[in-house]
Formats: C-alpha cells, sequence, structure tokens
C-alpha cells in the first residue's frame, strides 16, 4: 500500500481509528468498543490502530501523517476556565480535572510514542468541529457551496458552530457558540434527570418524547429553560438549573429538581403503566421540542449567513433523528447530509481527511464517497475457533450463502428472529443489516420478541422498519431533502394520514418511524427480495446486540449473543445456523 493517512480519536468519547489510502478513500474504520466489547470504551484506540497497521502492513515511512480529533490542551483548559469562574462551588471539578490531567486527551502524544515509537512526530491536531464538518463531507456527493452545521455536547472550546464550505480546502467559520452553554449538555442533563446514562440514553429520551404532552406545564418548564435569542443570535440557557460546567459528578442542580420534580431512580426499569411514566415523558418532551426549535432556529440563522440550501449536519446532537422532519421542513432546506456516524466516534473519519488534505502532494478533485459498511471482516480468521463453538451448540442448516438467504425469509415468513453477522459492519451505531437482528415488521409477536424479550429493550422504544423505496412510498410521508438520510436511519418520518402503516408494530405512539430505505447490494435488500415472495415488504431492524452491550462485531460476539439469549437462527458467512439451546 502507497501513503496512508490514520485519523484517531479517543479519551472524552467513543475512541476510534480510520485509514485513508493516497486517493482520498476511506479503506477502513474500526470503533475500539466493538474490539475490546466496552460499551463506549474511550481508551486510546490501541487495538484498533493495531489491527490496522497489521493487517496492512503499514511500515513506518507508509503513514504521512497521524490525525487526532481535537486540540488536547484547548479541551482540558476550557472546562478549567470556566470552573475558575465559578470558585469555589467548582473547586471538585477543578480538582477532578488536575487529578486526571494524565488521562485526558493531552496524552494522545505520549500513548502514540508508547504504542510505536517515533509516530508521534506524525501526529497533528485537528479543530474537533472540522474534523465533524470533513466527516460529513466526505459523505455528501456535492463537496462545494454547503453550509456545515455541528452541533455536540463540547468540543475544544465551541458547542455548536456554522461554518461555509466553499470547497475541501476553504471552510469558514461563521458562528459558533462557547462552552458552557450547550445544547447537547442541556439534553444530556435532563438524560441524566429522567434516570438514563449520560452519552448512552439519549435516544431513550427521544423515544419517550413520543408519550409526552408538549401542552403539559411541565414540559413547558422544560422548554424555557433553553432558548434562542433572536436578536443576538445565541443560544440563551439558565445555567443556575445545571452543575456540569462546576461538578465532575452532577449535571443538573437541586434548582432544577425543585422545577421539575423527584429524579427517576435509574435502578427502576420505566414503563408506560407505571404512575409516573407520563410525567417523565413530558419532560423528556420539553427537552424535545426545545432541541427541534432551536435547531430550527439554527438552520434558518445559517441561511441568512451563507445563502447556502445544503446542509452538512453532525456532531452528536444530529444522531436526533425525530427532529429532522421537521427541519427539513424549512423554507431554505432543500438537503440535509449526515454521516452514518456523526458524533466523535466518526470524527476519526474527518480527522483522517484532513491528514489526507493537508499532507498529500497529490489530491483527488472529489473525495470518494465511503460505503455504509466499510469497517472490513473476514469470518475465515475465526474459522476454527468458530468452527468448534458450531459443532457443540449449533446446527448448520444450510451452508450454502444463496440457499441460506432463502431458508432465512421462510424463517422470517414463520415469525422468527434472525441475527445476521455478515462481511462488513456499518459504520456508525445503527446496524444497517450486516449486523441486525430481523423480522417481519408487520408481525407484532415477532416485533416484540425481538424487541423485549431477545434485547431486553424499554418497550416505549421502537424498532426501525426496513424497506426498498417504492414500499415506503406507500407507507409513509418522504421528503426529498432526506432521502440520503433514510438510507442510514438517520431521520424518522410520518405514517401517510389514515394508512395502514399507523398500526404496523414499528411505529411509534407519535405516528412514525425511523425507517431505514435499502439498496441494492445490500444484504438486507436481498432478504427483502425474497420475503416480498410472502407477502413481507417490511422486515424491523434493530443492532445485533444485548442491551447496555456493544454491537457485535465478529463472528464469535454473535455465537455468544446466542448463548446468552434465545436467538434461534444466525444467518453468517458460512451459512444459516440454528442453535442447540
Amino acid at each position: 500500500m502507497k501513503n496512508v493517512y490514520i485519523g484517531l480519536t479517543g479519551y472524552n468519547h467513543e475512541s476510534s481509528v480510520a485509514l485513508i489510502d493516497d486517493k482520498g478513500k476511506l479503506i477502513d474504520y474500526f470503533r475500539e468498543e466493538c474490539l475490546s466489547r466496552i460499551k463506549g470504551d474511550k481508551s486510546f484506540p490501541k487495538r484498533g490502530l493495531k489491527i490496522l497497521i497489521e493487517k496492512y502492513n503499514l511500515e513506518f515511512d507508509v503513514i504521512k501523517s497521524v490525525a487526532f480529533y481535537e486540540r488536547p490542551l484547548t479541551a482540558f483548559l476550557t472546562p478549567l476556565k470556566t470552573a475558575a469562574l465559578n470558585i469555589p462551588n467548582s473547586l471538585s471539578l477543578i480538582s477532578h480535572q488536575c487529578r486526571n490531567f494524565n488521562k485526558s486527551s493531552v496524552s494522545c502524544f505520549l500513548d502514540i510514542s508508547n504504542f510505536q515509537p517515533g509516530l508521534e512526530r506524525k501526529l497533528i491536531y485537528v479543530d474537533h468541529h472540522l474534523s465533524h464538518t470533513l466527516t460529513a463531507l466526505l459523505y455528501s456527493e456535492n463537496q462545494e457551496n454547503l453550509c456545515s452545521i455541528v452541533v455536540d455536547g463540547f468540543g475544544d472550546r465551541h458547542t455548536a458552530s456554522i461554518c461555509k464550505v466553499n470547497n475541501k480546502f476553504d471552510i469558514k467559520e461563521l458562528w459558533s457558540c462557547d462552552y458552557p452553554v450547550s445544547l447537547g449538555l442541556f439534553y444530556s442533563a435532563i438524560t441524566d434527570f429522567l434516570g438514563f446514562q449520560v452519552n448512552e440514553g439519549e435516544y431513550k429520551v427521544m423515544g419517550l418524547s413520543s408519550f409526552g404532552n408538549s401542552d403539559s406545564e411541565i414540559a413547558k418548564k422544560v422548554f424555557n429553560l433553553i432558548n434562542w435569542d433572536k436578536e443576538s443570535k445565541e443560544i440563551k440557557l439558565d445555567m443556575s438549573y445545571f452543575k456540569y460546567h462546576i461538578s465532575p459528578t452532577d449535571s443538573y442542580s437541586e434548582k432544577l429538581c425543585n422545577l421539575l420534580g423527584q429524579p427517576r431512580n435509574p435502578f427502576i426499569p420505566l414503563r408506560p403503566e407505571d404512575k409516573d411514566f407520563q410525567c417523565y415523558a413530558d419532560i423528556a418532551r420539553g427537552a424535545q421540542d426545545a432541541v427541534v426549535q432551536i435547531l430550527c432556529d439554527m438552520f434558518e440563522f445559517a441561511y441568512s449567513l451563507t445563502g447556502v440550501k445544503r446542509f452538512l449536519f453532525s456532531g452528536g446532537v444530529s444522531l436526533n433523528s425525530a427532529s429532522l422532519d421537521k427541519i427539513s421542513s424549512l423554507s431554505n432546506v432543500e438537503q440535509i447530509i449526515i454521516p452514518p456516524s456523526p458524533g466523535d466516534a466518526g470524527s476519526s473519519i474527518g480527522s483522517a481527511v484532513y491528514a489526507y488534505l493537508k499532507s498529500s502532494n497529490n489530491i483527488v478533485e472529489k473525495l470518494p464517497k465511503p460505503s455504509l459498511f466499510p469497517c472490513t471482516f473476514n469470518s475465515n480468521a475465526q474459522k476454527d475457533l468458530a468452527s468448534k463453538i458450531i459443532s457443540k451448540n449449533f446446527k448448520i442448516l444450510e451452508s450454502d450463502f444463496n440457499k441460506s438467504i432463502l431458508l432465512s425469509s421462510k424463517l422470517i415468513q414463520k415469525g422468527e428472529v434472525i441475527g445476521t453477522i455478515i462481511s462488513n459492519a456499518e459504520t456508525g451505531p445503527r446496524a444497517l443489516g450486516n449486523r441486525s437482528l430481523i423480522c417481519d415488521g408487520k408481525n407484532i409477536d415477532a416485533v416484540k420478541n425481538l424487541n423485549t424479550v431477545i434485547k431486553n429493550r424499554s418497550p416505549f422504544r421502537p424498532t426501525a422498519p426496513c424497506m426498498k423505496i417504492e414500499v415506503a412510498k406507500k407507507y409513509y410521508y418522504l421528503r426529498e431533502e432526506l432521502m440520503d438520510c433514510y438510507k442510514s436511519m438517520s431521520a424518522t418520518c410520518k405514517c401517510l394520514d389514515d394508512n395502514v402503516s399507523l398500526s404496523f408494530p414499528t411505529t411509534h405512539v407519535d405516528g412514525t418511524a425511523r425507517i431505514q430505505i435499502a439498496d441494492k447490494g445490500q444484504l438486507i435488500f436481498d432478504l427483502l427480495t425474497e420475503t416480498e415472495k410472502y407477502d413481507i415488504d417490511i422486515l424491523a431492524n434493530s443492532s445485533l446486540n444485548l442491551s447496555g452491550d456493544p454491537t457485535c462485531f465478529d463472528l464469535i460476539d454473535a455465537l455468544m449473543i446466542s448463548s446468552r439469549k434465545p436467538l434461534k437462527y444466525i444467518l453468517t458467512d458460512f451459512g444459516i445456523l440454528e442453535s442447540n439451546q
């Protein structure tokens, strides 16, 4: 392999590595959590980096540059600066930051040096939001005259930014929101208040919000905590209700408890029949409404700054798929591009792109758009170990792959749930067929079995429906502005009025669904082609993992899931397996 460029993330949120070749193409990508099996692993991504170097035999001279997704000193000092303005209330945070200096991203230089001496000399740092922007740009067919909006919890010094992307070399920041005011951290604090894990449970709040009432008194109280000031063009947040900027452990203050009542106990499962369920749903609704309103205001403001109607949208807040339908309805929005991994884990891709653009002498005219399945995996590497497990705990129903798809469709028709562990893995947090649990999307019992029995998910969280484009048009209001987002399961859409889709078990209580539109060449497209023969045109699709665990990455992971939960069938590169348990 000729010259290559590596991108890294870690220390603060999910860590990952990405590899770009001398043509600007994404060659490989790994999230560290998939390899370590530690959910949200934020350690230095040594496992992913080791695999890349060994798999592609990357000699020292071939690696031209290693780019880290943020500026460590800025990221470390910014919270300290804010904390210093709030002494003595912030002394615990200051002490915590100083004690953990060596565990922060400042350690990146030393960790790379220890990993491979000399490689640290090739290390460069990238502005955090530029990493996000370049990740999104790589997934856009059009790479000129765009507006990039990045909204996250915190990155370097910004929590939101707007840039004009004239081209890949000319990206100008026009507006920013600085820490501690943060739309992302506001939503995370509400997530914490509702008893869900910060950085992991925000999607549960989004699902819970569908049960809430925007007109309720408590929803309005949450909504009014944060707003977009149309005069100053700033996000305004009443920081007296929050403590994430002064405490290492608490995200909200007692004042928020006085406003909203008792926080939810995280150790007690939340169910729709609980007496406090509606109250918590209304709180979630207020937070969701606030996020949607501010994002709409930001998109309108971004258009006034740039005059551009095609948007790149990234950062952790762009994972809020329920916000996109309303944003895309704005008159000044023609297209929204969201990368399949828009959070920090995906930023290693943008960092690697930055390294390529900065270090290469032969830049391609247009950066090639990556596949949705760039994480290379060859099942043959695990064949011997897998064979021992399979021979003891499974029966091979069919070894021919094409016949396995036919058999899988018959099993789905009978109401069974199929696990898939096929070929390359997906980039982002949403499984798109290669690392999935799949069943008939209209079979209530099958979807319930997938969602609450096998995965042990909260009953208020729906499963995503997957279908071909012509089927989607029969059931849902599709927005042309979001067509690219539907392919990576990044946006929800509304069911057509008085449509049978309103009764599908994959439809949320508010009449929406987070759909996936399958493309030719994808496994799930081939499955749909076969299940359509049984009048099954929608498949329920969820990631192949247990609640709280990372998505399965390799065959051994999938086999272990079947040993722990009643997952009877697994479609693999070696054929379809039936568990003996």
